[in-house]
């Protein structure tokens, strides 16, 4: 920026002051160009100044006072310079209010780690080692933690020690903690040890349906049906799983009629709530709008959730719009933990980490402590021998040891 020499020379009376003001237009002349005519409207303002190169200290005391108005004019300028980029009409509220009005005022966090994220692990992550990640995970505030899974440990050997984990953690809190029960047998010991949330796995594609669960998608449901039944029997909610809800690893792009067939047949039974999973992680806002159009003509929409793979680093604008579209509870994963062992290239659940940073910055409530919550992905992280999956945990973290 050039300067005066008047200016120059009159610099050790004023260098700091000056400092200021001219700092503030380079800032100004990044964003617009047209601060310039304010910048030298106040040095040439004044003829005598421009005139003057070999300004007296006397002269200086003279002109003064009228140096003093210039600085304020140069000090307005560059404050309506930058306030008009940063507080304008663009700043009003307005666009805030038209892109997050719809929000919800509170997100219901599902946290999927303990099972949907450890099942994937080929080395047995130790059933200590379970218990305490559920329980820095309950001490974040989270109010749901899926814990574990009563499968054939043929299927999932990391979740065989379901009964020992459900043992240890009864009296966690007042965090609920649902378990898989993929039928009858699953849902009986799960009863046994305690259990007082359930869920049940069903995909909206066949072929991914026969190679996941051994069995048509009509079949699913009839099993279904009398887990449900049971369920209410003892009074226990049971939660509703959809996979492959936007393609499948098999078939490619999934019908968004078929998911909302299955969501039907779901409610239907009895399931008190539908949690809609992007398997392989293809979803974009594009694909994922039609396919909840779709359910949200059949399913009362506080009755769904929604729970999306990050493999194309699509999951947090999914999880965004689905917010917009009135959906106020998200799964996640701690340290983004896991995907799904049948579907090939489908690792990365969506950081649960980065769900709550994101809705932490919108205003969102989720009431989850994130430093908690990055204890917790840290701790788990470490033990696996791998950097965390969550960029925020990780910024976070970093940022802490500065």
């Amino acid at each position: 920026m050039f300067l005066p020499e008047s200016v120059s020379k009159l610099s050790r009376f004023r260098s700091i002051r000056y400092r200021k003001y001219f700092s503030l237009f380079a800032l100004a002349d990044e964003m617009d160009s047209k601060v310039v005519g304010i910048r030298d409207r106040c040095f040439w303002k004044h003829a005598e100044f421009r005139n003057e190169k070999e300004a007296s200290l006397s002269n200086y005391e003279t002109k003064r006072p009228l140096f003093n108005k210039d600085l304020a004019f140069l000090e307005l300028g560059a404050y309506q310079t930058l306030n008009r980029h940063y507080s304008s009409h663009y700043h009003t509220g307005e666009i805030k209010h038209k892109l997050l009005g719809s929000m919800p005022k509170f997100v219901k966090i599902v946290e999927v780690g303990p099972r949907d994220g450890l099942q994937n692990e080929k080395e047995i992550v130790p059933t200590s080692v379970k218990v305490e990640l559920i329980k820095m995970l309950v001490s974040s505030g989270l109010p749901v933690v899926e814990a574990t899974s009563f499968v054939s440990p043929k299927w999932v050997p990391q979740l065989a020690d379901a009964k020992d984990v459900m043992s240890a953690i009864q009296g966690f809190g007042h965090c609920r903690f649902p378990v898989l029960t993929p039928n009858l047998k699953g849902f009986e010991a799960a009863m046994a040890v305690g259990a007082k949330d359930v869920a049940v796995f069903a995909a909206a594609s066949e072929s991914f349906s026969r190679s996941n669960l051994n069995c048509s998608i009509e079949d699913s449901l009839a099993r279904y049906r009398d887990v449900a039944l049971a369920a209410k029997n003892h009074e226990v909610p049971v939660r509703g799983y959809i996979s492959c809800v936007v393609g499948c690893p098999m078939e490619g792009a999934v019908p968004p009629s078929k998911v909302a067939y299955v969501a039907e047949e779901l409610i239907n039974m009895g399931c008190a709530e539908i949690s809609l999973g992007d398997t392989i992680g293809v979803g974009t806002p594009g694909t994922v709008i039609p396919m909840l159009e779709a359910v949200l003509d059949v399913v009362p929409i506080e009755k769904l959730a929604v729970h999306f793979h990050d493999t194309y680093g699509q999951a947090l604008s999914n999880i965004l719009l689905s917010l917009q579209m009135g959906i106020s509870t998200v799964d996640s994963s701690i340290s983004g933990l896991g995907g799904c062992p049948y579907a090939k290239g489908a690792t990365g659940n969506m950081a649960t980490e980065d769900v709550v940073y994101m809705l932490n910055g919108v205003g969102v409530k989720t009431n989850v402590d994130l430093g908690k919550l990055i204890l917790a992905g840290d701790y788990i992280s470490k033990y696996l021998g791998r950097p965390s999956g969550s960029k925020a945990g990780i910024a976070l973290s970093n940022a802490s040891k500065l």
